[in-house]
C-alpha cells in the first residue's frame, strides 16, 4: 500500500412559425440542459477527459459517457486495476488511519470484483478482446496544485463489525466523495465508458455496514450495466446519453 502527495493528476458511460418562434427560446434551453458537463475544476482530474461527459438519467451516475462506436460483445475479459483514493490537499488523507482508507478501498475493490467475476474472465494483462476498469473514491479539485493519493495494494488483515462506527474523517469522506471510473480498451486505450458518480445524499453514511452496503449497491449496478453490454442489451446511444 502507500499513500503519496501529488502534484499534478498520477496514472494508475407540425407547428406554425408563430408557435415555433415561441417555443424557441425553451428548446434551445433544453437542448443546453440535455447538452451540459460537469465543471472540470470542479473535478479531480482522476479521469483524462471529462467534456464528454453529460449528465445522467436518475438510474445512471450524475455524468455519463458511451462510446457510440463500441461493439461491446467483442469483449469477454476484464482487467481491474486497484481502486484508488483521491482528496485535495498535501495530507488530507492524514487524518484518516492508513488501515481504514486500506479497508475502504478494499471493500469497494472486493464488491466490484466479486460481482463481475461471474460475468467476465479477470485477467492481469492487457490483450485483444480485453477491457481495463479504473475506479477511483474521489473527494478532489484538480485546480488544487496538491492531491493526496492513496493506493490500494492488499487488503487489511482483520474485518471490522459491520456495526461499528465510522470515525469523523471516515464519515466526512464518505459524505462528500464520488465515485469515478473508466472503461477502456487495455491494448488501444480507446475509450469505452466513463462516469462520475456523487452520491445521493438520502441519509448519512455512519457505520461499515452502512457504507458495505452502499459500495455493493454500486457494484450491482455496474456489473448488471457488464452483463447486458455483454449480451448486446444496452439501449441504443441516443438513448443512454
Amino acid at each position: 500500500m502507500s499513500m503519496k502527495a501529488s502534484a499534478g493528476r498520477p496514472r494508475r458511460f407540425a407547428a406554425g412559425p408563430v408557435w415555433l418562434a415561441l417555443l424557441a427560446p425553451a428548446m434551445l434551453s433544453a437542448c443546453l440542459a440535455a447538452s451540459r458537463g460537469p465543471d472540470p475544476r470542479g473535478m479531480s482530474g482522476f479521469l483524462d477527459d471529462y467534456s464528454r461527459l453529460r449528465e445522467g438519467r436518475p438510474e445512471q451516475p450524475s455524468f455519463v459517457y458511451r462510446n457510440p462506436k463500441v461493439d461491446w460483445t467483442a469483449y469477454n475479459r476484464i482487467l481491474f486495476e486497484p481502486v484508488t483514493i483521491w482528496r485535495s490537499g498535501k495530507g488530507s488523507l492524514a487524518g484518516i488511519a492508513e488501515e481504514d482508507l486500506q479497508r475502504l478501498a478494499a471493500e469497494f475493490h472486493t464488491a466490484v470484483h466479486s460481482r463481475i467475476a461471474g460475468i467476465y474472465h479477470l485477467v492481469n494483462e492487457p490483450a485483444p478482446g480485453v477491457m481495463r476498469i479504473r475506479l477511483g473514491i474521489t473527494d478532489a479539485r484538480q485546480s488544487d496544485p496538491v492531491l493526496d493519493v492513496f493506493t490500494f495494494d492488499v487488503p487489511p488483515a482483520h474485518a471490522v463489525p459491520g456495526e461499528q462506527k465510522l470515525n469523523a474523517g471516515m464519515q466526512a469522506l464518505a459524505a462528500a466523495a464520488a465515485i469515478e471510473g473508466e472503461i477502456t480498451d487495455s491494448v488501444t486505450g480507446e475509450l469505452l465508458a466513463a462516469g462520475v458518480d456523487r452520491r445521493r445524499k438520502t441519509r448519512e453514511i455512519t457505520s461499515w455496514e452502512e457504507l458495505r452496503a452502499a459500495v455493493d449497491r454500486w457494484a450491482s449496478w455496474l456489473a448488471d450495466r457488464l452483463e447486458r453490454a455483454r449480451s448486446g442489451q444496452l439501449p441504443a446511444q441516443a438513448t443512454e446519453r
